[in-house]
């Protein structure tokens, strides 16, 4: 009884996917595999007899052809002879077929490195290599336990034996082998290269960082047919992304080799907008393309960031945001650009007048009037009450009263709606980028890490619009409250701080406006047009090129207007910010302790 219609497609299917076809078969060869398949005591030369005569083994000109190109039917049928036999009487193996032509083919189906025996019930049931070490290697040497390969055989493995490259050895055998053409020491194989490729100087590769790592580390594929049809190299398989310290969001869409491969010119890919990399050819045929260095800004920013270039970058290479972009980026804990040592320095005078004239007067319980006896007095009041039951009240209130602001709610719902569109503005865009970078640096591996990051994912994109334009929207209306209730404001009582309104209201207007430069220089980079506001900006300047000289200044000027409200917070009505969690902690505390008494 023959085999029905479905049960031959369903057992072609499971020979097609348990012997993969070699279109891109390796050239490394797993012993272990090997000796287990069919072929695994037949020897290298019966069925790759002619590589003994050729001239060049492995010759350049013959490692772009595919596996196909060296099949010969008639190398199997020296010894599966009747196999032509059954294809006349129409089946192959269990299966009918109707038409012959196709299992000419044979590495369609087999791979007659790895193919395991159809007929012996032995061979069937060889488990595979990693079940072998992991029940046998307790005891024994699998690997030497294998049986011994011929002296010719042996030849053959010097360069095919199939290695982890987890040694030193190991790596320099890989490494041996491929420099066989991609060297420079002037071999007729390397000779040949060259008209293709250029070549490796090995004494130069040296020196390299990657100078310890297999070629096949990088090029997955490069053991393989057809050699010339590689994957592009992808530095993320082993290297992290930078923190936002090193590169941040502004290179994101930078490949790793324009900036750390030497002698390279930097190019904008017109379909992606990414920065990539073009190699510059040299006379004597030698590679740059391997000699990967360390980062060196003087010399790798200047790729990108020269007056009149076309890449979208800034004429001067801008600092990492330092520690007072945190207020509304991802930034860094850094502080050592001039704007931030300036602005942090007054921020800190400020705050050191404002808390020795606070400790000036007598404290309640303590005797001495030093300034220094105080200190130490209230920091050891604060360690006291952080590690008793009246830290709880402590977070309940700031939960209550600072966070979601009740008192202000319960004494004027349209303040209260005014100072929200401000605070929770910030609130959430230091929430994010605090986020951002902290992942950054502690888990780079999560890819939620970049979105919280590039400020092109749609989502990053929206929402820094929307609490941008809430700030602006709540300085708006301060200001115009303000204006209409100058007549009827007590006497005695401040006037609104109207330079604290300006600063924050040029804050995020100059943002929209850098922002607007960023994605205009930049190409209009996919998901962007998600920052509605910026993008609309974008679209008003006609020649984003000119923006090449002017986004360093405008980057600076947005930059000092943050310094600058950073500074003015000590000696501004600004400075509630700080007081009024720290009174409403203290309230807090006072409470339980009257409570308790």
């Amino acid at each position: 009884m023959g085999v029905q219609p479905t049960g031959m497609v369903i057992g072609f299917l499971v020979l097609f996917v348990l012997n993969l076809p070699m279109a891109k078969a390796s050239w490394m060869i797993d012993p272990e595999r090997f000796h287990a398949s069919a072929h695994g005591q037949t020897s290298c030369q019966e069925c790759h007899e002619d590589v003994v005569d050729r001239e060049l083994h492995p010759d350049p000109l013959q490692v772009t052809k595919s596996a196909k190109d060296f099949f010969h039917i008639e190398e199997c049928l020296a010894c599966h002879d009747s196999i032509m036999e059954d294809l006349e009487e129409g089946k192959h193996g269990s299966l009918k077929i109707k038409s012959r032509d196709p299992y000419k083919d044979c590495l369609r189906c087999h791979d007659p490195h790895y193919q395991k025996s159809l007929t012996d019930p032995a061979k069937k049931k060889f488990k595979p290599a990693k079940a072998v070490k992991k029940q046998c290697g307790a005891c024994h040497d699998v690997r030497n336990a294998l049986p011994p390969f011929s002296e010719e055989d042996a030849t053959c493995m010097t360069c095919h034996r199939a290695v982890a490259a987890d040694t030193p050895q190991e790596t320099e055998r890989i490494n041996t082998l491929c420099l066989h053409c991609h060297g420079m020491s002037g071999t007729r194989a390397q000779v040949i290269t060259q008209q293709f490729v250029p070549l490796i100087d090995a004494a130069s590769h040296e020196g390299t960082v990657h100078a310890d790592v297999a070629c096949t580390t990088c090029h997955k594929d490069a053991a393989a047919y057809t050699h010339d049809v590689q994957q592009p190299r992808n530095c993320g398989q082993c290297h992290l992304p930078h923190d936002e310290k090193n590169a941040g969001d502004a290179h994101m869409q930078v490949s790793c080799q324009a900036c750390h491969l030497k002698g390279v010119r930097a190019v904008r890919d017109t379909v992606s907008n990414c920065i990539l990399w073009e190699r510059e050819q040299r006379p004597d045929g030698k590679s740059i393309v391997h000699e990967m260095v360390l980062f060196q800004k003087e010399t790798a920013c200047q790729r990108c960031h020269y007056a009149g270039n076309m890449l979208g970058a800034a004429a001067m290479a801008l600092p990492p945001k330092s520690i007072i972009c945190m207020l509304c980026h991802t930034a860094t804990f850094s502080i050592g650009d001039t704007i931030t040592m300036i602005s942090l320095i007054i921020f800190a005078c400020g705050l050191i007048l404002f808390f020795g004239w606070w400790l000036s007067g007598s404290m309640p319980g303590l005797k001495s009037r030093n300034p220094f006896s105080k200190l130490a007095y209230l920091t050891g009041h604060l360690c006291r009450t952080v590690f008793s039951s009246r830290i709880v009240d402590i977070g309940r209130a700031l939960f209550w009263d600072v966070l979601l602001q009740r008192r202000l709610y319960r004494r004027s719902r349209n303040r209260w709606i005014i100072h929200a569109l401000i605070f929770y503005g910030f609130v959430f865009r230091f929430g994010w980028g605090i986020l951002g970078v902290i992942g950054s640096l502690w888990k780079p591996e999560w890819p939620v890490v970049w979105v919280l990051v590039n400020k092109n994912y749609p989502l990053t994109g929206i929402l820094f619009d929307i609490t941008g334009l809430m700030i602006l929207v709540g300085a708006a209306l301060a200001f115009a409250r303000g204006w209409l209730n100058r007549a009827n404001r007590p006497a005695g009582l401040p006037e609104q701080d109207r330079l604290a309104l300006g600063l924050i209201a040029g804050i995020v207007v100059i943002g929209f406006v850098v922002e607007g430069m960023r994605i205009a220089l930049t190409g209009y980079p996919p998901g962007s047009g998600y920052s509605v506001i910026g993008y609309g900006l974008a679209l008003l300047f006609t020649q984003p090129r000119g923006l090449v000289e002017v986004y360093g200044f405008v980057w600076y000027i947005h930059a000092a207007l943050t310094g600058a409200f950073i500074a003015y917070i000590p000696f501004s009505r600004l400075l509630h910010i700080i007081i009024a969690p720290v009174v409403v902690a203290m309230n807090a505390a006072g409470d339980k302790r009257k409570e308790s008494a």
